[in-house]
C-alpha cells in the first residue's frame, strides 16, 4: 500500500507543490494507487509492481497518449521534472496522473448503462491502427478452458460427491466448444481490448462517461471480451428469491439493463449477427469458469457447499438462454 512517506519521496521528482493528504485507493489488483492532494491540486500517484517491466509501462503510456490524441477520455500523465513520464525510484516505476472528478456507476441510471456500452465502442474504434501492439496472450474466455478445470475437480472428487454436477458441466462444456470452437473464436473481430472492464474503471459525470481508466491488462483479443465483462459487472440483476448465495455471482443479468448497454455499443460499433450469437456463449464461459475456479480454490470446503457453487453456474446458464430475446441477443 502506498503511504504518505512513499508519495512524498516520489513527488520530490515533480513540481507539484507540498503534499497535504494521501488516500490509498481501495481497489486495484495490479498496481498500488493513491489519491493525493497537494498545494497545487489533486493527482493520482501509481507505483507499478516490480514484475511489470519498463516495456509494459511504456505500452500503457503510449496507449494513453494515443487515445488522448484522438479525443478519447483517458487520464493525462504528468511528466516528472526530468521530462520522463515515469521515474525509476527504489527499483519501482512511479507515475502521476491528473485526478478526474466524477461519480461512481449508478445501476438505476439508464444513461450510465448506455454510456458504458458506447464508451467501449469508442475505445475499440480509437485503438484501431495503434502501432506495435502487444502479442496476443490467447483467448481470455476460450470454451476449451472449461474441460481442464472440470478434469482437475474430478481428480480431487475422490468420493464422487460432485459427480452429478460435474457431468452436467462436462456436457455443457462440450456443447459450448461445438458452438464456439477455437476457429470460430479466432474469426471474431479482434482489437486491443481494455481487458479489465468493471465499474471501478469508469468514471461518470452526470449522465456522461468522464473517463475510462486503468490500462494495465490490455491485450489483443476478441472485442466481445470487453463487452462480456461489462455485462457481467454492470448489468447484473436482482437474484431470484431462491438464489444460491454461496456462488461467485450476485445474480443473473437484468435483461433490460443488458439491452441498454448493448444498444449503447451498437449505436457506435454495431455487432455482427455472428458476434451476437457468440456473446452469450462467452458470458456463459465467464460464469462457468468463475464457479469452477471457486470450487478449486476452496478445496477444504464441505461437498454441499461445492454442490451449491456448481449449481449456481448451471442456473446462470439456464437463465441466460431463457432471456436471449429480452436482451436483444436472440
Amino acid at each position: 500500500m502506498l503511504t504518505q512517506f512513499d508519495v512524498e519521496r516520489a513527488l520530490q521528482h515533480y513540481d507539484l507543490g507540498e503534499v497535504r493528504s494521501v488516500r490509498p485507493a481501495s481497489h486495484g489488483a495490479v498496481n498500488e494507487t493513491a489519491f493525493v492532494e497537494t498545494s497545487m491540486g489533486r493527482y493520482v500517484v501509481r507505483r507499478n509492481q516490480r514484475k511489470q517491466g519498463l516495456s509494459a509501462v511504456d505500452l500503457r503510456h503510449r496507449l494513453m497518449a494515443w487515445l488522448r490524441a484522438r479525443g478519447f477520455p483517458a487520464p493525462r500523465l504528468i511528466p516528472a521534472r526530468n521530462g520522463e513520464q515515469a521515474i525509476d525510484f527504489d527499483g519501482r516505476f512511479f507515475e502521476v496522473q491528473t485526478f478526474i472528478e466524477g461519480d461512481e456507476f449508478n445501476r438505476d441510471r439508464p444513461a450510465h448503462l448506455a454510456g458504458t456500452g458506447s464508451i467501449l465502442a469508442h475505445y475499440h474504434n480509437a485503438v484501431d491502427g495503434f502501432p506495435d501492439p502487444p502479442l496476443s496472450q490467447g483467448p481470455r474466455y476460450s470454451t476449451s478452458s472449461l474441460s481442464g478445470l472440470i478434469e482437475r475437480i474430478m481428480q480431487r472428487d475422490i468420493m464422487g460427491d460432485l459427480t452429478v454436477q460435474l457431468n452436467w458441466y462436462d456436457r455443457r462444456a462440450a456443447d459450448l466448444k461445438r458452438a464456439l470452437s477455437e476457429q470460430s473464436y479466432e474469426a471474431l473481430p479482434h482489437v486491443l481490448i481494455h481487458g479489465d472492464v468493471h465499474r471501478d474503471n469508469l468514471i461518470f459525470r452526470g449522465d456522461t462517461v468522464a473517463a475510462l481508466i486503468d490500462f494495465d491488462q490490455v491485450t489483443l483479443d476478441a472485442r466481445l471480451v470487453d463487452l462480456a465483462d461489462a455485462l457481467v459487472d454492470f448489468a447484473v440483476g436482482m437474484p431470484p428469491k431462491d438464489w444460491y448465495p454461496w456462488g461467485v455471482y450476485a445474480g443473473p443479468l437484468d435483461a433490460e439493463r443488458a439491452a441498454q448497454l448493448l444498444n449503447g455499443y451498437d449505436q457506435i460499433a454495431p455487432l455482427s449477427s455472428y458476434e451476437r450469437k457468440a456473446l452469450p456463449l462467452m458470458i456463459e464461459v465467464i460464469w462457468l469458469q468463475g464457479n469452477l475456479r471457486r470450487v478449486l480454490t476452496t478445496h477444504d470446503a464441505d461437498p454441499d457447499y461445492h454442490c451449491e457453487v456448481l449449481g449456481q453456474g448451471q442456473r446462470l446458464a439456464e437463465w441466460l438462454h431463457e432471456h436471449l430475446e429480452a436482451m436483444n441477443l436472440g
